[in-house]
């Protein structure tokens, strides 16, 4: 590799990376490969836009755009097929929840989960985590919904303790906290409990054979709110998500309500989007079964041959162009 390629993969490295200040929010959840949002602002600056205009992107994906904007107090619109992505972008425009209340509840959560984690010998706590209970029964996956995971995607252990924190979760369901406390969920799954790993695709590192999941969840949620509280004063701007396909977008926004649109398509390459969220998309129960994948990949815009379909009429879209 010369020193200019060398040189040209380090500074665009470093152009994409999440800047301290702008973890806000955009931290609750990301793809490894989110823009970063300081490139939203200077797109939002060079075209002029400002609280009276409303910015689209019409492939959202986990929000990038819409967080930025809804933190200038410039109203927005996202699309997203992917329902992972979509949710994600949805919750990360919610700034509603209070957030002293959010931490009460997860902490009362976590304190219930734990306690049944510790009725089985299970402890969550870091430095203990080598003195597990090896005869405990460990909850699974149904088989159609493994059947769907990456093999080896996360260890037996933490899965069970995120299936005992799930269930807590749905025991003491409350309503203005449980998509958020979700989300950090998902973010604490992909990130602390899974032996996922990526480089940009997504694959199967070394097993990790326990995790401390219920530590790295409070943590998550204290983090969310204590953004809430950052961001309290632009959480009245207008932030619309919707899941949708944007091949037929007219059908799902009014006529002439967008300013600019600022978005980054699907890759023209192999990437399959719903392995890069595959994991989380089966636990929060997005898909459930191999028909629930099918269903969405042949809605999904596809870039490359591999992933069109017999009965596929993309063609019609383009034909009088």
């Amino acid at each position: 590799m010369s020193y200019a390629t060398a040189r040209r993969r380090e500074v665009n490295s470093e152009i994409n990376k999440l800047y301290p200040e702008d973890r806000a929010v955009h931290e609750w959840y990301r793809f490894v490969l989110s823009f970063p949002p300081h490139l939203v602002r200077e797109y939002l600056t060079r075209f002029g836009l400002g609280t009276s205009n409303r910015v689209l992107d019409p492939f959202c994906g986990t929000g990038t755009v819409l967080v930025e904007a809804k933190k200038l107090g410039i109203s927005s619109a996202g699309v997203e097929a992917n329902p992972m992505a979509y949710f994600a972008s949805r919750v990360k425009t919610d700034w509603a929840p209070d957030p002293d209340g959010l931490v009460r509840h997860a902490q009362r959560v976590a304190e219930s989960a734990r306690s049944e984690l510790e009725s089985q010998g299970i402890l969550d706590e870091a430095p203990l985590l080598c003195a597990q209970n090896e005869q405990a029964s460990l909850r699974t996956l149904p088989p159609e919904s493994d059947a769907l995971l990456l093999a080896g995607s996360i260890s037996p252990l933490p899965l069970h303790k995120v299936l005992v924190l799930l269930d807590c979760l749905s025991r003491s369901r409350d309503e203005r906290y449980d998509q958020h406390e979700r989300l950090a969920l998902a973010k604490v799954v992909v990130y602390a409990a899974s032996n996922l790993h990526f480089g940009p695709e997504v694959g199967v590192g070394p097993a990790r054979a326990d995790a401390a999941v219920l530590a790295r969840w409070i943590a998550g949620v204290k983090a969310m709110a204590n953004d809430l509280r950052q961001v309290r004063s632009a959480r009245e701007t207008p932030s619309v998500v919707l899941q949708a396909d944007s091949r037929h977008i007219t059908e799902a926004l009014e006529p002439e309500s967008i300013d600019a649109v600022i978005t980054s398509p699907p890759y023209p390459n192999e990437k399959d989007y719903t392995r890069t969220t595959r994991l989380e998309s089966v636990l929060l129960g997005f898909i459930r079964d191999k028909c629930d994948l099918r269903s969405l990949k042949r809605n999904l815009v596809r870039s490359n041959t591999r992933g069109v379909y017999i009965n596929d009429d993309d063609d019609r879209l383009v034909s009088d162009h």
